[in-house]
């Protein structure tokens, strides 16, 4: 099977390293994926560097972007204009997906000379309006993976799910959501969730009790993911007597002021920003005993954002980390309060709790981490997960226009 992969950014930039895991698995079943990402960036991790060869990538108004645009506007003049109606009539993201109107007609020629038998895509705004525009020049099928704050975006959604061969959610709030908005047009979301490689063995733990308590959470510098709750968390824990330090990985646009908290706290040693981290290196640094604990006291932003299923804690409890976190958003559907010890959404004093309770209890925090292990192994196992797509994705080629 030859398949497109329509992305944001990946393989550059950092913020979809969840979807590296799906393309080797689909590698590794000798399914030839190429990626399409909408925008450029550096590339952070070292696994992208093989995907380069097989990376559909032009800047939006692109020379050869243009020449395929009136190349295909010159041979399907009514197909290629369609699309420029319906982008115009978009509303408020009208101008978006304009935007990469040109280079969707671009990609479906591109799809159309590779062979490529289906196009799937990763988020539900702007990639999505690319890649149906190319499923449509190819003479192919799409599908979608949608995910959080691009389900609220609301940008063409009942359109692109009356032409995908399915839309696929990852949590159960995401499905509902999903299902809300496109309740007319009788399509019904697909719930599977996100799936992570399991180690062949788990982190190493200390026993007894532990004291400084080494913390790690990995997750973009924005509101939702609660960093400032944890600051505060943690002058908590040194008032109480209990040292403890934090490793943070990611980047965002709240690391200054992040940073500014951090001091502002006098936690300049405690709190260390580590930068953006390399998909592998971080998965080893999860394993190498490096830490007691993972954390991610996320919340509902204040422009209702919110989480999906955090890759991020899938990983840490697949590594055999015992977990803290709250029961925003899928959350709830990873963490069912033993495998990961939940606490209420901005309440700083319940996650110091959280986290004094665990460094003083050892048998606490094995059983968390094995219980955590457990989860992720019979729920979010990758293989699991790519072996129910790639049915969906193969069936979508065979049977066109038939339902799941």
């Amino acid at each position: 099977m030859k398949i497109i992969y329509v992305t944001k950014q990946l393989p550059y930039a950092e913020t979809e390293a969840f979807i590296l895991p799906e393309i080797a698995s689909h590698d590794a079943r000798g399914w030839e994926v190429w990626l399409a990402p909408t925008q450029s960036g550096p590339l952070v991790h070292d696994e992208c560097k093989r995907l380069l060869s097989r990376t559909l990538y032009s800047w939006l108004l692109a020379p050869n972007v243009l020449l395929a645009f009136l190349m295909e506007l010159f041979a399907n003049p009514g197909r290629t204009l369609a699309w420029g109606v319906r982008a115009a009539g978009s509303g408020r993201l009208a101008i978006r997906n304009l935007a990469v109107w040109p280079k969707g007609v671009w990609l479906g020629r591109q799809a159309r000379l590779l062979g490529v038998e289906h196009i799937h895509i990763h988020w539900c705004s702007v990639p999505a309006t690319m890649g149906m525009i190319a499923a449509d020049i190819a003479g192919v099928p799409f599908s979608i993976t949608a995910h959080r704050y691009d389900i609220a975006q609301g940008n063409l959604l009942a359109e692109k799910a009356r032409r995908a061969a399915f839309i696929r959610a990852i949590d159960q709030d995401g499905a509902d959501e999903i299902a809300a908005q496109i309740e007319a047009t009788g399509v019904t979301p697909w719930l599977l969730r996100m799936g992570v490689k399991l180690s062949g063995t788990a982190a190493p733990l200390r026993e007894g009790a532990l004291s400084p308590l080494r913390l790690v959470m990995a997750a973009r510098f924005v509101e939702k993911k609660g960093h400032h709750v944890l600051f505060e968390a943690m002058e908590i824990l040194r008032r109480s007597g209990l040292p403890v330090t934090c490793d943070l990985f990611g980047s965002g646009p709240l690391v200054q002021s992040l940073e500014a908290i951090a001091e502002s706290r006098d936690l300049t040693q405690e709190v260390r920003f580590k930068g953006v981290l390399d998909h592998k290196a971080l998965l080893a640094t999860l394993l190498s005993g490096a830490y007691d604990l993972a954390v991610l006291p996320s919340l509902v932003a204040r422009d209702e954002d919110k989480e999906g299923i955090p890759v991020f804690l899938m990983e840490a409890m697949g590594a055999g980390l015992p977990t803290v976190s709250t029961p925003n958003g899928g959350i709830r559907e990873l963490a069912d309060g033993d495998s990961c010890l939940l606490v209420p959404e901005r309440d700083a004093k319940a996650l110091a709790a959280a986290l004094e309770h665990l460094a003083r209890d050892a048998n606490a925090r094995f059983r968390l981490a094995a219980a955590g292990r457990q989860k992720v192994a019979q729920d979010f196992e990758i293989e699991a997960c790519m072996r129910n797509l790639r049915q969906a994705i193969e069936h979508s080629v065979k049977a066109p226009g038939a339902a799941l």
